[in-house]
Protein backbone atom coordinates (compact mmCIF):
# COMPACT_ATOMS: atom_id res chain seq x y z
CA UNK A 1 0.00 0.00 0.00
CA UNK A 2 1.42 3.46 -1.13
CA UNK A 3 0.37 6.09 1.77
CA UNK A 4 -0.30 9.19 0.85
CA UNK A 5 1.20 11.85 2.87
CA UNK A 6 -0.15 15.30 1.33
CA UNK A 7 -3.80 15.91 0.03
CA UNK A 8 -3.78 18.63 -2.39
CA UNK A 9 -6.85 20.09 -3.14
CA UNK A 10 -7.86 22.43 -5.65
CA UNK A 11 -9.93 25.19 -4.77
CA UNK A 12 -12.84 26.80 -7.08
CA UNK A 13 -15.33 24.43 -7.97
CA UNK A 14 -13.70 21.69 -6.05
CA UNK A 15 -13.45 22.99 -2.26
CA UNK A 16 -16.13 25.92 -2.82
CA UNK A 17 -18.97 26.08 -5.64
CA UNK A 18 -17.13 30.23 -6.27
CA UNK A 19 -17.01 29.24 -10.50
CA UNK A 20 -20.74 30.63 -10.97
CA UNK A 21 -19.70 33.57 -9.08
CA UNK A 22 -16.11 34.24 -11.11
CA UNK A 23 -18.13 33.96 -13.98
CA UNK A 24 -20.89 36.69 -13.11
CA UNK A 25 -18.09 38.81 -12.05
CA UNK A 26 -15.99 38.19 -15.22
CA UNK A 27 -19.34 38.60 -17.51
CA UNK A 28 -20.28 42.00 -15.55
CA UNK A 29 -16.66 43.96 -15.84
CA UNK A 30 -16.38 42.54 -19.12
CA UNK A 31 -19.67 44.29 -19.97
CA UNK A 32 -18.76 47.72 -18.37
CA UNK A 33 -16.60 47.76 -21.24
CA UNK A 34 -18.67 46.87 -23.85
CA UNK A 35 -17.47 43.17 -24.13
CA UNK A 36 -19.67 39.97 -24.10
CA UNK A 37 -17.50 37.57 -22.23
CA UNK A 38 -20.07 34.69 -22.65
CA UNK A 39 -20.30 31.05 -20.53
CA UNK A 40 -18.48 29.73 -23.59
CA UNK A 41 -15.61 32.05 -23.40
CA UNK A 42 -15.55 31.63 -19.43
CA UNK A 43 -15.66 27.69 -19.88
CA UNK A 44 -12.29 27.97 -21.59
CA UNK A 45 -10.88 30.37 -19.02
CA UNK A 46 -11.44 27.26 -16.40
CA UNK A 47 -8.59 26.03 -14.47
CA UNK A 48 -6.20 28.02 -16.35
CA UNK A 49 -3.57 30.45 -15.50
CA UNK A 50 -3.45 33.90 -16.17
CA UNK A 51 -1.30 33.98 -19.18
CA UNK A 52 -3.50 31.36 -20.69
CA UNK A 53 -6.93 33.51 -19.77
CA UNK A 54 -5.32 36.73 -21.35
CA UNK A 55 -4.79 34.73 -24.67
CA UNK A 56 -7.76 33.10 -24.08
CA UNK A 57 -9.54 36.77 -24.33
CA UNK A 58 -7.07 38.57 -27.07
CA UNK A 59 -8.42 35.60 -29.03
CA UNK A 60 -12.44 36.21 -28.40
CA UNK A 61 -12.39 40.08 -28.76
CA UNK A 62 -9.08 41.40 -29.53
CA UNK A 63 -6.69 43.91 -28.77
CA UNK A 64 -8.50 46.20 -27.65
CA UNK A 65 -9.79 44.42 -24.72
CA UNK A 66 -8.35 46.03 -21.59
CA UNK A 67 -7.56 42.32 -19.84
CA UNK A 68 -5.62 44.11 -16.97
CA UNK A 69 -7.77 46.48 -16.16
CA UNK A 70 -10.51 43.69 -16.03
CA UNK A 71 -8.68 41.78 -14.21
CA UNK A 72 -8.30 44.51 -11.72
CA UNK A 73 -11.81 45.31 -11.25
CA UNK A 74 -13.24 41.57 -11.45
CA UNK A 75 -10.81 40.37 -7.94
CA UNK A 76 -11.70 43.23 -6.66
CA UNK A 77 -15.70 42.84 -7.31
CA UNK A 78 -15.58 38.95 -6.32
CA UNK A 79 -14.01 40.07 -3.01
CA UNK A 80 -16.40 42.82 -2.58
CA UNK A 81 -19.50 39.85 -3.20
CA UNK A 82 -17.15 37.75 -0.97
CA UNK A 83 -17.64 40.04 2.27
CA UNK A 84 -21.31 40.55 1.76
CA UNK A 85 -22.24 36.82 1.11
CA UNK A 86 -21.81 33.71 2.48
CA UNK A 87 -19.43 31.43 0.45
CA UNK A 88 -20.96 28.18 -0.76
CA UNK A 89 -18.97 25.21 0.54
CA UNK A 90 -19.44 22.07 -1.50
CA UNK A 91 -20.64 19.01 0.50
CA UNK A 92 -18.25 17.34 2.36
CA UNK A 93 -14.92 19.59 2.19
CA UNK A 94 -14.94 19.63 6.23
CA UNK A 95 -15.05 15.63 6.49
CA UNK A 96 -12.54 15.25 3.90
CA UNK A 97 -10.28 17.79 5.95
CA UNK A 98 -11.14 16.22 9.14
CA UNK A 99 -10.57 12.71 7.96
CA UNK A 100 -7.07 14.09 6.53
CA UNK A 101 -5.98 15.49 10.28
CA UNK A 102 -6.53 11.94 11.73
CA UNK A 103 -5.10 10.22 9.13
CA UNK A 104 -1.86 12.11 9.75
CA UNK A 105 -1.93 13.78 6.14
CA UNK A 106 -0.71 16.82 5.47
CA UNK A 107 -3.32 19.75 3.04
CA UNK A 108 -2.68 22.00 0.89
CA UNK A 109 -4.45 24.00 -1.89
CA UNK A 110 -3.27 24.33 -4.88
CA UNK A 111 -5.52 27.27 -7.06
CA UNK A 112 -4.70 29.07 -10.40
CA UNK A 113 -6.62 32.09 -8.17
CA UNK A 114 -5.32 35.16 -6.96
CA UNK A 115 -3.28 34.44 -3.54
CA UNK A 116 -5.81 36.89 -2.36
CA UNK A 117 -9.06 35.26 -3.01
CA UNK A 118 -7.51 32.18 -1.75
CA UNK A 119 -6.73 33.31 1.48
CA UNK A 120 -9.87 35.17 1.84
CA UNK A 121 -12.13 32.12 1.38
CA UNK A 122 -10.10 29.59 3.28
CA UNK A 123 -10.54 32.71 6.45
CA UNK A 124 -14.02 32.97 5.70
CA UNK A 125 -15.03 29.40 5.82
CA UNK A 126 -12.51 28.70 8.81
CA UNK A 127 -10.84 25.85 7.06
CA UNK A 128 -7.58 28.06 6.97
CA UNK A 129 -5.90 25.99 10.21
CA UNK A 130 -6.38 22.67 7.90
CA UNK A 131 -3.69 23.57 5.28
CA UNK A 132 -0.37 23.80 5.39
CA UNK A 133 0.33 24.99 2.10
CA UNK A 134 -0.98 27.55 0.34
CA UNK A 135 -0.08 27.60 -3.50
CA UNK A 136 -1.31 30.30 -6.30
CA UNK A 137 -0.74 29.61 -9.89
CA UNK A 138 -0.21 33.66 -9.69
CA UNK A 139 3.69 32.20 -8.26
CA UNK A 140 3.99 29.98 -10.91
CA UNK A 141 6.08 30.50 -14.06
CA UNK A 142 3.60 27.85 -16.08
CA UNK A 143 -0.08 27.90 -14.12
CA UNK A 144 -2.23 24.41 -15.15
CA UNK A 145 -2.27 22.63 -16.95
CA UNK A 146 1.41 22.84 -16.29
CA UNK A 147 2.83 20.58 -13.46
CA UNK A 148 4.67 23.56 -11.79
CA UNK A 149 1.74 24.88 -9.31
CA UNK A 150 1.43 20.89 -7.93
CA UNK A 151 5.07 19.95 -7.51
CA UNK A 152 5.62 23.61 -5.68
CA UNK A 153 3.08 22.91 -3.52
CA UNK A 154 4.50 19.45 -2.89
CA UNK A 155 8.30 21.26 -2.67
CA UNK A 156 6.33 23.07 0.29
CA UNK A 157 5.34 20.39 2.04
CA UNK A 158 8.59 18.43 1.70
CA UNK A 159 6.21 15.73 0.05
CA UNK A 160 7.56 13.41 -3.01
CA UNK A 161 4.82 14.04 -5.43
CA UNK A 162 4.45 10.03 -5.89
CA UNK A 163 3.02 10.40 -2.29
CA UNK A 164 0.76 12.97 -2.59
CA UNK A 165 -3.03 12.95 -3.67
CA UNK A 166 -4.86 15.78 -6.12
CA UNK A 167 -8.12 16.45 -5.78
CA UNK A 168 -9.79 18.36 -9.10
CA UNK A 169 -12.90 19.81 -11.27
CA UNK A 170 -11.43 20.67 -13.98
CA UNK A 171 -9.78 19.04 -17.39
CA UNK A 172 -6.44 21.52 -16.67
CA UNK A 173 -6.07 20.41 -12.97
CA UNK A 174 -6.29 16.97 -14.37
CA UNK A 175 -3.72 17.37 -17.14
CA UNK A 176 -1.65 19.26 -14.61
CA UNK A 177 -1.85 16.51 -11.68
CA UNK A 178 -0.82 13.71 -14.47
CA UNK A 179 2.28 15.62 -15.71
CA UNK A 180 3.35 16.23 -12.07
CA UNK A 181 3.32 12.58 -11.63
CA UNK A 182 0.55 12.76 -8.91
CA UNK A 183 -2.52 10.58 -9.22
CA UNK A 184 -5.67 12.35 -8.74
CA UNK A 185 -9.21 12.42 -7.89
CA UNK A 186 -11.55 14.06 -10.31
CA UNK A 187 -14.88 15.86 -8.96
CA UNK A 188 -16.69 17.04 -11.61
CA UNK A 189 -18.30 20.62 -11.10
CA UNK A 190 -19.45 22.59 -13.98
CA UNK A 191 -18.31 21.34 -17.55
CA UNK A 192 -17.51 17.18 -18.18
CA UNK A 193 -14.19 16.83 -19.44
CA UNK A 194 -13.22 14.78 -22.12
CA UNK A 195 -13.04 10.98 -21.44
CA UNK A 196 -9.34 11.12 -22.46
CA UNK A 197 -8.61 13.02 -19.81
CA UNK A 198 -10.81 11.53 -17.31
CA UNK A 199 -8.88 8.53 -17.91
CA UNK A 200 -5.98 10.27 -16.57
CA UNK A 201 -7.33 10.35 -13.21
CA UNK A 202 -7.15 7.54 -10.45
CA UNK A 203 -10.73 7.86 -9.30
CA UNK A 204 -14.29 9.94 -10.37
CA UNK A 205 -16.50 10.65 -7.15
CA UNK A 206 -19.40 12.49 -7.72
CA UNK A 207 -18.61 14.83 -4.84
CA UNK A 208 -16.42 15.07 -2.11
CA UNK A 209 -18.26 13.07 0.32
CA UNK A 210 -16.99 10.09 -1.41
CA UNK A 211 -13.68 10.71 -0.84
CA UNK A 212 -12.76 9.75 2.78
CA UNK A 213 -13.69 6.55 2.21
CA UNK A 214 -11.65 5.98 -0.52
CA UNK A 215 -8.71 7.07 0.81
CA UNK A 216 -9.55 4.74 3.82
CA UNK A 217 -8.86 2.22 1.61
CA UNK A 218 -5.44 3.23 0.61
CA UNK A 219 -5.58 0.83 -2.49
CA UNK A 220 -3.98 3.61 -4.90
CA UNK A 221 -3.38 2.81 -8.24
CA UNK A 222 -0.71 5.25 -9.91
CA UNK A 223 -1.47 5.95 -14.05
CA UNK A 224 0.67 8.90 -14.07
CA UNK A 225 3.78 7.16 -15.56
Amino acid sequence: MNIRKLLIFDMDGTMFDTEPISYRCWRDVSARYGFNLDRQVFDHMLGRDNRRIRAICDDAFGPSYPYDAICREKVALQLDYYRTHDIPVKPGLLQVLHYAREAGMACAVASSSPRALIEYLLDKTGVASFFSVVQSGEEAAHGKPDPDVFLMACDKALVEPSRALVLEDSENGILAAHAAGIPSIWIPDLITIPKDVQALAWKCCHSLDEVPELLAKGDYHDDTE
